[in-house]
């Protein structure tokens, strides 16, 4: 078998730091990254597309590559707060010949969804949130008035921005909030799960505390994150968790990668 064929869509740092990862380990086939004008590749050009672009990319070019047959392994997991683009991009098609690529959701920057599913699968969690905290200029937004956009770049007093359903600070925050939308996406509340987002000037470290309970019992996990130095809105390691993901895949697909144990 041929070595798995790999496409990245958008260009920046996540992706950057991800193609040279793929590069050096040598075990794909580097198709190309394909940024806002490219012309994207088909089913016969590619195996898998990993897209760290933008929530607007997801949404202007994820659904076509899907409905072209594209696997997508996805890290803007906060455009599924969008009710009518999850289901563009999630319904099951209706028939062999509709065949569509699959999705593959990255769970990026947290850890413990492995177990949020588990509980889901019992039944809906009677409890869903998540509180992140990171460094006042990192959580700077157009949409805010000029003195909060100063009290931000200060970067001197604590603040909390967003306290609300994870759906909605999910597109408040789209480079700072993916992590509430993988949260509601692994529990299936998309409806009831919570978000809180901190700027703390004492975050060195992105902070990620989850909480999910259930009759079955609870998960309550702590994750922080180094930012990455190029782009202090993501953190470092969501381009090895993207590469992990991209392991899995070549498992699952029967293609050569890394050696390791592949862990669902």
């Amino acid at each position: 078998m041929t070595d798995l064929r790999v496409g990245f869509l958008g260009g920046g740092n996540i992706n950057g730091r991800l193609r040279q990862l793929v590069e050096d380990s040598g075990a794909y086939d580097v198709i190309g990254t394909f940024g806002r004008k490219d012309e994207l590749p088909g089913r016969a050009d590619v195996d898998v597309i990993v897209e760290a672009a933008t929530q607007a990319a997801v949404r202007e070019r994820v659904p076509g590559l899907l409905h072209a047959g594209v696997d997508v392994i996805l890290l803007s997991v906060g455009a599924l707060a969008d009710q009518a683009l999850r289901n563009r991009m999630l319904d099951a098609p209706t028939s062999r010949e509709q065949a569509r690529g699959r999705l593959i959701a990255c769970t990026g920057a947290i850890g413990g969804l492995d177990q949020v599913r588990a509980l889901r699968a019992a039944g809906p969690l009677q409890t869903v949130s998540i509180e992140s905290r990171k460094l006042p200029g990192a959580l700077v937004q157009p949409w805010m008035p000029p003195s909060l956009q100063e009290a931000l770049r200060a970067g001197d007093a604590q603040i909390v921005l967003a306290d609300g359903p994870a759906s909605e600070v999910a597109r408040q925050f789209p480079s700072s909030a993916n992590v509430a939308a993988a949260l509601a996406l692994a529990a299936d509340a998309w409806d009831t799960a919570t978000a809180r987002i901190v700027a703390d000037p004492a975050a060195e470290r992105t902070r990620h505390e989850i909480c999910a309970v259930s009759d079955l019992g609870e998960v309550r996990t702590m994750v922080e994150n180094a930012p990455s130095p190029e782009q202090p809105r993501s953190s470092a390691v969501v381009a090895w968790a993207a590469l992990r993901s991209l392991g899995d895949y070549a498992h699952l697909r029967g293609f050569p990668g890394p050696h390791g144990t592949l862990m669902l």
